[in-house]
């Protein structure tokens, strides 16, 4: 049974060894909203994990939670993080549930560490819910939302482009082309529209490139010059030249997406042209892009081979952490709920969007799509 909460102060460290997330997986009020769901549940949150957004450990104190130290909250029944299980972490684990986003696809070092402890693992990423990712979706959405603004800023302060073009000039806006129709390629659409740019989405599903098809159809007064078109190599390569900004949002429920776009690819985009890798948490679907820190949003490195340059921070969301904490926290917060009511093996039973959110379990891999990336690790 789950009794107790803990939530994690986040630390995550840029390759230059510089604090870059500032997120809390739950705020004050939504810790007070969890106490009064529940009576007599305890939370114990550690001390300063919300000191970077300006929630203080007497806002935590007022709305019931008990400050702790970070071992403390890792020995609860029901940890909370919003990243990855460091890796001294995982030790530290005992038989209990550790929920936060994890993208083991993208790391066989973390999914083996993950393996030895006794803990389950609950990602909110590969959390599925009529086809769609509840718990990914609104860090999707605020991703795109911060490289729509950061290309803004990077055309005009670095390639001095206005994005939308001049219209009543004759000068359009410049291209765009968008992979994946997910959450993060269809906000990233959408904001690439607003700004007047001509946006090309690409997706592979053909009933999800239908929908979006009949969507920016109808809402063509507010999302001008996008066209949705099915992933194809002859579509990925007409909707990638002479683009001055790419984005790669794919995403597959436990798994790596797939390297797509080729460095020969890139060489037809406009020289000094940006690529997004929203997908980089995962692995990334470009070729010859690394992580890079969102603390350097326009000092960027070029892609290997090309003239092309790239910002792939893992943790997008983070530049807006406060909007971010609160939303992902709202989203979180009716499973957290669910878990500690009936417990993880009732409540999994129950409702398959928290069932499809476990992935590790007693040293097992369980999630399908995470066991299919490392066939040779344990299994069920």
């Amino acid at each position: 049974m789950v009794k107790t909460v803990g939530i994690l102060r986040e630390s995550k460290a840029d390759k230059k060894g510089r604090e870059v997330e500032n997120r809390v997986i739950l705020t004050p009020l939504l810790v007070k909203q969890l106490k009064e769901l529940i009576p007599g549940s305890q939370v114990f949150v550690e001390n300063n994990a919300g000191a970077k957004i300006d929630f203080s450990d007497a806002d935590y104190e007022a709305a019931g939670a008990y400050i702790c130290t970070h071992d403390k909250a890792l020995e609860q029944d029901l940890v909370l993080g919003v990243k990855e299980t460091k890796a001294d972490d995982f030790a530290k684990l005992r038989d209990n549930i550790f929920m936060s986003y994890q993208h083991f696809a993208a790391s066989r070092e973390r999914t083996e560490a993950a393996l030895k402890t006794r803990a389950t693992f609950i990602t909110l990423e590969t959390m599925e819910k009529d086809g769609g990712f509840p718990c990914l979706a609104p860090m999707s959405e605020a991703a795109a939302k911060v490289i729509a603004r950061h290309a803004d800023e990077y055309a005009l302060l670095c390639k001095k482009i206005i994005t939308s073009g001049l219209p009543e000039t004759g000068l359009h806006g410049v291209k765009v082309a968008v992979i994946g129709g997910g959450s993060a390629g269809r906000t990233a659409t959408e904001e690439f529209s607003e700004r007047g740019c001509e946006v090309t989405l690409l997706d592979k599903n053909p009933a999800r490139v239908k929908a979006l098809a009949e969507y920016f159809k109808g809402n063509n007064i507010r999302f001008p010059k996008v066209s949705v078109i099915e992933v194809s190599p002859q579509n990925i390569r007409d909707a990638v030249r002479g683009a001055l900004f790419l984005v790669s949002a794919m995403y597959i429920s436990g798994k790596k997406p797939e390297k797509l776009v080729t460095l020969d690819l890139l060489k037809t985009m406009i020289t000094g042209g940006c690529v997004y890798p929203v997908d980089i948490d995962q692995g990334g679907g470009v070729e010859g892009v690394i992580e890079t820190s969102i603390l350097d949003p326009f000092e960027l490195p070029v892609i290997p081979g090309t003239e092309i340059f790239f910002f792939a921070p893992p943790n997008l969301p983070s530049m807006g952490a406060k909007t971010t904490s609160e939303a992902l926290g709202a989203v979180v917060l009716p499973y957290v709920e669910e878990i500690i009511k009936k417990g993880l093996d009732q409540a999994a039973e129950e409702n398959p969007t928290i069932k499809t959110g476990i992935n590790i379990q007693a040293g097992k891999i369980i999630h399908q799509g995470l066991g299919s990336v490392f066939p040779t690790l344990k299994s069920i």
